[in-house]
């Protein structure tokens, strides 16, 4: 046979598990911030790596042509 559970009794289990829940959310709101502004920093990231390619090639072409000059003119 089942126990008789009063209305008090299931009101004080429903505050109960109200309090777990709003400590589950407050534990989580840091971490949902923290995934947040690590994809804000992917992102930014991902912009300064579109930038860098470039830079880089340039770079690069810049270099050979000293090179080139190095070797070929200022003999």
């Amino acid at each position: 046979m089942m126990s008789e559970v009063s209305h008090e009794q299931i009101y004080n289990r429903l505050l109960a598990v109200e309090q777990k829940v709003d400590e589950i959310d407050k534990n989580t709101k840091d971490l949902v911030a923290a995934i947040d502004a690590a994809k804000g920093a992917v992102k930014v990231l991902n912009w300064i790596a579109s930038i860098a390619q470039p830079v880089l090639w340039i770079g690069g072409l810049v270099l050979a042509a000293g090179a080139l000059w190095q070797a070929w003119i200022k003999k």
